[in-house]
Formats: structure tokens, C-alpha cells, sequence
């Protein structure tokens, strides 16, 4: 079609593939599979002159206006794809959404104006496609999927229970000692029972842990931990406050807990648009140190 028009335009289907940086063969190919394809004759053709067949007019016009709007469909998808804009739909965990990922929206908002995000904190597994995500930050396993996985950051955890807590019932000297303690669980692969213990001398203690509250999330388990219910393994970048304020207190400090780890999910494909490449270099930059 846009041979076609080319040729319409200029009379000629030289100056027709000098502009489209075609051969004249190439051309007259595309316009005689055009012809073919819709069963009639546009171009009258002799060897000095090429002039629009009634039904070629009437084509040529309404295809010109096609290949305007195409034009313009074209720029769209090309500055969408090279100029971060439009809405970017995030999922992340609750406690590491709010902690992590939120304070830093308006910078990045500052960054990309023309960005807006829309960020969903939830602590369940998220399937980015068929939610209509862009992206997912999850601790979570992944299943078996052809989506594309990025660590993010890792982050500790910290062993902590309240100081009221620990004066009713006496402050944990070893892993072993838990067992008799109420421990709060959150029902999480990294997070979950038992829990690990790395000893100075490179000895692993797996405690099978019971307690009375045991949650999906993190934050609602530091929330029962910190009106002293129970100990809490929890993520050091949620408990780092109340650790600050004297809220919460560290057990078993001289042995070496879990790390968690978090990863960037994000559909499979070579064209990533461009505002989800700039919101993951983002994140990159700000959370990978």
C-alpha cells in the first residue's frame, strides 16, 4: 500500500522507490501483489507515463488516509517504547512495598513525570501477566514460569521480641531455648517454621518453632512481637525502627539468621516498554547497594 501511494504521488514508479529507497523492481512487485490481491487494475502503465485508474483514485485516496493514521500509530508505539510514559502497574510485598519501594515513588515521579504508578501491595504471589501487571517484586517461590527473574536485593532478618516480653519470660540464651517460647510465625517460604540458626563456629541449629499467632503477613506479625506477644523473625528493614526506639529488642544477636531475597518478575520479551526499564534501573540503583 505504501508503494502504492508512493507511486500515486510521484507518477512514477522510479521516484516512487527513490524515496522509499527501493529498486523500481521492488515496486512494481508490491503494486502488482497489491493489484492481485484485490482482484483489480490501480495504475494505468506505459513506458513513459503512469496515471490512476478510477478505481485506483478512489483508493488511493481512503489508503492515504490509512497510512496517515498508521504513521501516527507508529510514533506513538515509538515514543512509548523509547520515552517512559504512561501507567505502570507494580505489585510488591506489604512490609517491603511500604518500607523500601514507597518512599521512593517520589523521587522517581520527579525523574519520569509522565510516568504514573499504580503499586499494589500484597504478600500473596502475583502472576504479572494474567493480573496485568508490568512487574512484581515477590520473596515469594516462583513456580515454573517463562517470566523473566531478577534478584533485586537481598536483605537480613533479625531474631526480636519486645522488652516487656522478655522480662515475663526470660531472654533466650541459645536456638534451643525457643522451643519453650512463643514464637510468632509468618506463613512465608523464607520466613516460615522452623527457623535457622548459624552459630560462630559455622554450626547450623534448625528449630522447630510453635507459638499462638501465625500470619501471612510480616508486618502484622511485628505488630503482635511489638505489643509483646511473642518473638518474631522478622525482616531487619521492617523491625530497624523499633529496634531504634527501644520497641523491640535483638535475641540471640551472636547467631547468624536467614537472608531473604527478592526478585524483580517481569514478562518474557526483547522489547521491554520504556517506562518498565526505567522503573527497574531504578529500583536497581536505589536497593541493589
Amino acid at each position: 500500500m505504501t508503494a502504492f501511494a508512493k507511486v500515486a504521488e510521484t507518477g512514477s514508479f522510479t521516484k516512487a522507490a527513490r524515496a522509499l529507497r527501493m529498486s523500481p523492481t521492488i515496486i512494481s512487485k508490491h503494486v502488482r501483489e497489491l493489484e492481485e490481491a484485490l482482484g483489480v487494475r490501480l495504475l494505468n502503465r506505459t513506458t513513459r507515463h503512469v496515471s490512476l485508474t478510477e478505481i485506483g483514485s478512489i483508493y488511493y485516496e481512503h489508503c492515504a488516509d490509512l497510512l496517515t493514521q498508521l504513521e501516527a500509530l507508529e510514533n506513538i508505539a515509538g515514543e512509548m517504547q523509547n520515552t517512559p510514559t504512561g501507567v505502570l502497574r507494580v505489585s510488591a510485598p506489604l512490609a517491603f512495598g511500604r518500607a523500601r519501594i514507597a518512599p521512593l515513588l517520589p523521587r522517581f515521579a520527579t525523574a519520569y513525570p509522565n510516568v504514573a504508578v499504580e503499586m499494589i501491595l500484597t504478600d500473596r504471589y502475583v502472576d504479572v501477566v494474567e493480573e496485568g501487571f508490568d512487574m512484581a517484586v515477590t520473596m515469594n517461590q516462583l513456580p515454573e514460569t517463562s517470566y523473566i527473574t531478577r534478584t533485586l536485593v537481598n536483605t537480613g532478618t533479625v531474631l526480636c521480641a519486645a522488652p516487656e516480653y522478655l522480662a515475663r519470660h526470660g531472654t533466650p540464651a541459645t536456638p534451643e531455648d525457643l522451643t519453650t517460647h512463643n514464637c510468632l510465625v509468618v506463613i512465608n517460604a523464607q520466613l516460615g517454621a522452623p527457623w535457622s540458626f548459624t552459630g560462630a563456629d559455622g554450626a547450623t541449629h534448625t528449630i522447630k518453632v510453635s507459638g499462638n499467632f501465625r500470619t501471612n503477613s510480616a508486618a502484622a506479625g511485628l505488630e503482635a512481637a511489638m505489643q509483646g506477644q511473642g518473638l518474631a523473625l522478622q525482616p531487619d528493614f521492617l523491625v530497624e525502627q523499633a529496634l531504634r526506639d527501644g520497641q523491640m529488642a535483638r535475641v540471640l544477636p551472636e547467631y547468624a539468621t536467614p537472608r531473604l531475597t527478592f526478585r524483580m518478575v517481569y514478562p518474557p520479551g526483547r522489547h521491554l516498554t520504556a517506562k518498565l526499564r526505567a522503573f527497574i534501573d531504578f529500583l536497581v540503583a536505589n536497593l541493589a547497594s
